[in-house]
């Protein structure tokens, strides 16, 4: 579409807003947050909607399972205990501190999960 020789009046701002609209690109792609909690950093929050939530949390048994297999893979120590959800979004407690190359790996784990959006 030729927008600006349709509608001169239009601003560039505008211009740009229809452009996004038309081509679906002004949505930006969802991605997952995650944080470690408390002084031990035993705690993983990851910040996703409830819906998601709910979704996630119907197999949670085979999510800490494949966590586990795949932590074990890269030969680490840390194991996944359990996944709880509260207002934040879901909590991953494990039974020794988080670093960032096992924070990694659950983080493009749970990214990976077709069941989530």
């Amino acid at each position: 579409m030729k927008l600006k020789e349709n509608f001169p009046n239009l601003s560039a701002k505008k211009i740009k807003n229809i452009h996004n609209t038309i081509n679906n690109t002004g949505k930006p792609k969802p991605h997952i947050n995650m944080a470690t909690k408390g002084p031990s950093h035993k705690q993983i929050i990851v910040f996703i909607s409830n819906e998601n939530i709910t979704k996630f949390m119907t197999s949670s048994g085979e999510h800490i399972a494949y966590i586990n297999h795949t932590l074990k893979g890269i030969k680490s120590d840390v194991s996944i205990d359990f996944i709880c959800f509260d207002h934040c979004g879901l909590i991953i407690t494990s039974n020794k501190v988080i670093f960032p190359s096992n924070l990694s790996v659950v983080k493009n784990y749970i990214k990976n999960i077709n069941s989530i959006d």
